[in-house]
């Protein structure tokens, strides 16, 4: 009995110590945000227009492109406000609408 106490103690103060070796960093991100690049509201606006044209212009699925366009305006928008955005948004922005 005493051995496992003392294997149960051991334990313990191991997980004690280790525990903040095992913590990450605090108050680091894991995502990247990127801050407003002119170029960048550029081509997101670019793509925004193309997507409203393409629902202008009667395509099969309208939805779907005026939906793309409204979320790339919001995406602006939270850029030019100041607001964090994730580079991986901006690359979903910018890929073209798939009409499945």
């Amino acid at each position: 009995m005493k051995t496992l106490s003392t294997i149960i103690a051991a334990g313990a103060i191991a997980l004690t110590l280790s525990s903040s070796a095992l913590a990450g960093p605090v108050g680091v991100s894991r995502t990247y945000a990127t801050q407003p690049d002119p170029q960048t509201i550029s081509e997101l606006r670019q793509a925004s227009d193309a997507a409203q044209r393409e629902a202008r212009n009667g395509n099969k699925d309208n939805l779907a492109f005026g939906r793309k366009s409204y979320q790339i305006d919001q995406l602006i928008g939270r850029m030019q406000s100041g607001q964090p955005v994730e580079q991986a948004q901006i690359d979903d922005a910018l890929q073209p609408v798939r009409v499945w």
